[in-house]
């Protein structure tokens, strides 16, 4: 039986894509760790993989039944990445961090004397070395296997795992890549609608009897793209047999089409990887994203630019020197992002929203729409929901009069509303000390509230970037 087994992972393997010159860091090999019975022994040090998606599409055709996911771009040539994470997966404590990088982040490219957008160090005819290169020197993060999955690859997996069981708080839909989920609820995505939901950067939701658009673009994608490994983890947790000869065949095999990875990288890691992702549930993977502010580049090229003082926190766990354990974030979504905001015009001044959205965009505030007021107020009033009071305060910050604060528990995004009071806003934000801070109403927990952590490493804050789907209520099977 094992020889069997043995025979079939080895077919698979041998036809997996390989980036045999790649120059990576070399993995650690053990670390000492304290025991239960407080005897020092040794377990698997902690390894950074590089997984990156690529855009080949090579081999589809346009009667593809998924074409609209795959061609929704209208190209059908070259090799680009839209999708880059870091997955630090440690043997010792089971968990799995998750950095999101976005792809529109401005850094000087490895081996070169410009500055551009992260993805287009992968745009080349070494891409992935200088990717690699460009992520090592730009973030101090040694990278030590490298993993890269096309489009057909990513969907082959989900159906090899029967499809992922998300619960949809709201309808969800994005005509660019084919995303549409019609009724809040538990769904199970097939490959196509996983890389749909995976793909969206123009991902509308229905609420409040509208569909509004999310308007947080690869930032909000990237948000999206970290929750769904996690509930892949959970469904992988809940149905993968790794002993099954089936199982791991099966996705060995689809890996051996549409994968490619460092030539390091033996079958006997693939296994010991998959071991430690079966054994995963949500609260073992935990995201994180990267601080970031919008400008424009030399080109006039809109691009993100790295908020670095910021950023140290979270790049430290990454390259394995953070003093403080890394804060888990709700639902498998990133830590270190903030929330989108909704720009009203409620004074009546004609074009106020739209000036005051582009003006908050170029301060840094992810802006998901700016539009009329349902009605008119006396006073500018920023509206936020659970977990929102930080980017509320930000937003005040900004303006060069108090708003008032209004908390509502059903809000997925901070709306602000000007009113007939409004002012301006400042270049330079004030002190969050002169800001009155809101105060969220909602019922408060019975856990005794966490002490500060220290200022050189605390952990990141749990904000998330763009629409997510919420948490499955309590006492609901979804999965």
């Amino acid at each position: 039986m094992a020889a069997g087994v043995l025979a079939k992972v080895l077919e698979s393997y041998n036809d997996i894509g390989r980036e045999e010159n790649l120059v990576l860091e070399p993995p650690p090999s053990v670390v000492a760790i304290e025991g239960l019975d407080g005897e020092i022994v040794e377990a698997g040090a902690p390894v950074n993989w590089l997984l990156v998606g690529t855009d080949t599409r090579d081999g589809i055709e346009a009667d593809d039944p998924d074409a609209l996911v795959f061609l929704s771009d209208g190209d059908t040539g070259g090799r680009r990445t839209d999708t880059m994470l870091i997955a630090r997966v440690d043997p010792a404590t089971q968990t799995v961090e998750l950095l999101s990088l976005p792809r529109d982040l401005y850094v000087p490219i490895a081996g070169t004397d410009r500055s551009s957008r992260l993805n287009t160090a992968f745009n080349t005819d070494d891409g992935a070395q200088r990717l690699v290169d460009t992520i090592q020197d730009e973030f101090g993060i040694p990278i030590h296997r490298y993993a890269e999955v096309n489009f057909v690859g990513f969907r082959d997996v989900v159906d090899e795992l029967g499809g992922v069981p998300v619960w949809f708080d709201q309808p969800m839909r994005d005509g660019g890549s084919g995303l549409n989920v019609s009724s809040a609820g538990c769904h199970f995505l097939d490959g196509s609608q996983a890389l749909a939901f995976a793909r969206g950067r123009n991902v509308e939701y229905f609420s409040n009897g509208a569909w509004r658009l999310d308007g947080t673009g690869d930032l909000g994608r990237t948000s999206r793209q970290q929750y769904f490994l996690g509930r892949v983890a959970a469904r992988a947790s809940a149905s993968l047999d790794i002993t099954s000869i089936d199982t791991v065949f099966g996705l060995l095999e689809v890996g051996g089409q549409n994968l490619t990875l460092d030539g390091a990288t033996s079958a006997q890691d693939l296994l010991d990887l998959a071991q430690i992702f079966s054994s995963l549930d949500d609260g073992q993977i935990r995201g994180h994203a990267l601080p970031v502010f919008q400008f424009r580049a030399p080109n006039n090229a809109a691009v993100l630019g790295l908020v670095e003082d910021e950023a140290e926190p979270v790049l430290n766990i990454f390259r394995g020197t953070a003093t403080e354990p890394p804060a888990a974030a709700e639902g498998g979504a990133p830590a270190g992002a903030t929330f989108t905001v909704l720009v009203l015009n409620g004074s009546g001044t004609p074009g106020q929203a739209s000036e005051v959205g582009t003006a908050l965009g170029t301060a840094g505030f992810q802006v998901s729409k700016f539009d009329n007021a349902p009605q008119r107020l006396d006073r500018t009033t920023i509206a936020y929901g659970v977990g929102m009071e930080a980017t509320a305060t930000r937003l005040a910050q900004q303006l060069s009069s108090d708003p008032v604060f209004e908390f509502d528990e059903s809000l997925t995004e901070v709306v602000f509303t000007m009113g007939s009071d409004f002012g301006s806003l400042l270049d330079d934000p004030r002190d969050a000390a002169s800001v009155a801070a809101p105060t969220t109403t909602a019922p408060p927990t019975t856990a005794p509230p966490a002490e500060a952590a220290p200022a050189a490493d605390a952990p990141p804050t749990t904000e998330v970037v763009g629409v997510v789907p919420g948490p499955t209520p309590e006492g609901t099977a979804c999965g």
